[in-house]
C-alpha cells in the first residue's frame, strides 16, 4: 500500500508575521519540515502544496517535493486538487490530507489511521478522520476512489467535499490531531515566544519523485518503509 501525505502550505498567514510553512516549530525545524518529517516516519510520501510566498517555501525546503497551486487564491479545496493529482499520478493507494499549521501531530497517530485503512482495504470510496474528546481533527486519510472523488467535487468549500465522503471517525489519544497553531497568541501559549522564522536547514541535493520526509525522494513510497530523519 503506497500512501502519500499532501502538506496544504498555500494559503496567506493572514494573523502571522511570517509564512506558516517557515515558522520554528520544535528542534529548529519548520511546521513544514516538522510535519515532513512526521509522515516520512510513518512511512508515507511526502508533497507540500505551495502558493502565498511559495519562492520563500522552496528556498527553505529544497529537498522536499513541492507542488504549485495555482489557484490558491480561490479556495483551500483548489490546492487540496493540487496535491491531489500529483499524488494520484504517483500511483498513491492512500492520500493523507493535513494543513501545514498543525505540525504537533505525532507519527504514531498517522502509523495507526494508515493501519486502519489497510486493514479496512482501499478498494472504494474509504475515508477516515481522526478524533480527539469528541473534536473531529486532521490528517483526513483518503483510499485513492475518495482521493478521485474529491478531485471531481464542485464548488469550492472543502468542508462540504469531505462532508459528501461521509468519513468515518477515529477516536485517538494525540490532541496534535486538533491542536491548530494559527494565531501569535497560540503559538506563544506554547512556546512563549513570538512566531519566528526556522533556521536555514542544510542542503541536499533534490532528485524527482516525493520526497519521503527524510531529505531523499522516491518515484513512490511504500507503507511501512523506514526514515532515518528524527
Amino acid at each position: 500500500m503506497k500512501a502519500v501525505a499532501i502538506i496544504l502550505a498555500a494559503g496567506k498567514a493572514q494573523s502571522m508575521a511570517h509564512p506558516k510553512a517557515l515558522i520554528e516549530h520544535e528542534g529548529g525545524k519548520s511546521f513544514l519540515q516538522s510535519l515532513a518529517s512526521t509522515f516520512g516516519k510513518a512511512g508515507g510520501g511526502v508533497l507540500g502544496v505551495v502558493g502565498y510566498n511559495e519562492a520563500e517555501v522552496r528556498e527553505q525546503h529544497p529537498s522536499l517535493e513541492l507542488v504549485t497551486s495555482k489557484d490558491w487564491e480561490k479556495s483551500l479545496l483548489s490546492s487540496v486538487k493540487a496535491g491531489l493529482e500529483a499524488a494520484l499520478a504517483e500511483d498513491a493507494d492512500v492520500v493523507l490530507l493535513h494543513p501545514v499549521d498543525m505540525p504537533a501531530l505525532r507519527d504514531k497517530t498517522v502509523k495507526s489511521m494508515l493501519k486502519e485503512m489497510e486493514r479496512g482495504g482501499t478498494d472504494g470510496v474509504v475515508a477516515l478522520r481522526p478524533e480527539y474528546e469528541n473534536a473531529m481533527g486532521w490528517p483526513v486519510v483518503l483510499s485513492r476512489g475518495a482521493a478521485q472523488k474529491l478531485l471531481q467535487a464542485e464548488g469550492d468549500d472543502l468542508n462540504v467535499a469531505l462532508r459528501a465522503l461521509n468519513p468515518r471517525r477515529m477516536p485517538m489519544k494525540d490532541p496534535g490531531v486538533i491542536v491548530n497553531i494559527n494565531t501569535p497568541a497560540i503559538y506563544r501559549s506554547l512556546f512563549s515566544s513570538d512566531p519566528k522564522l526556522a533556521p536555514p536547514p542544510k542542503r541536499r541535493v533534490k532528485r524527482s519523485g516525493v520526497s519521503n520526509g527524510s531529505g531523499t525522494e522516491s518515484p513512490a513510497v511504500a507503507y511501512g518503509a523506514s526514515s532515518d530523519e528524527q
